[in-house]
């Protein structure tokens, strides 16, 4: 607030000041820096020790198509209920049922500019990854695809699986992109 002067000009209002202690000081910095940092952060964070472990579940449980179980296949899939009908249906062909499984050979976690060029949510990772069949034996060796860090936990990106979807619709004579892609 301006307070009028006698000769007609705007003086700044006194300042009032609050005293201040070293121990307040100091709190209020560390509570202040503290929100910035929760503000800039993302809120996904991950443990960086279990990433590998957490990641091959993930594509372990999907990729283990003798087992029909549909929904925890569904559950480790980014947006998984949204692609439900078009895997249901993948798993129905004999290509399939020769999947027992998948072995991580190598994952690298991504910067948020390297998940965006790979049009997938940060934080992410790149994975390279065998598809076995029932012996252990990888049948689509050398495989690249994506995991996503969502909710708590590592995901089978939803780029990844419609992927190989799309390989499934075009074995199978079909056009177009599969439901959910």
């Amino acid at each position: 607030m301006m307070q009028q002067r006698h000769d007609g000009e705007a003086a700044p209002a006194p300042s009032r000041r609050l005293p201040r202690r070293p121990g307040q000081i100091a709190l209020t910095l560390v509570v202040a820096l503290s929100l910035g940092a929760a503000a800039c952060s993302s809120g996904s964070s991950y443990n960086k020790a279990t990433a590998g472990a957490d990641i091959n579940t993930a594509y372990k449980t999907v990729f283990n198509l003798a087992n029909p179980t549909l929904d925890p296949k569904i559950a480790a899939i980014q947006d998984g209920s949204k692609i439900k009908a078009s895997f249901n249906a993948a798993l129905t062909s004999s290509l399939a049922k020769s999947s027992a499984g998948a072995k991580l050979d190598s994952y690298t976690i991504l910067s948020s500019s390297g998940c965006s060029a790979a049009s997938v949510p940060s934080p992410c990772a790149k994975v390279v990854y065998d598809i076995d069949g029932p012996t252990g034996t990888a049948i689509l060796p050398n495989s690249k695809g994506y995991a996503v860090y969502l909710n708590g936990k590592w995901l089978v990106a939803k780029a990844t699986i419609c992927g190989l979807l799309g390989l499934f619709y075009t074995a199978a004579g079909k056009t177009g992109s599969p439901a959910g892609c």
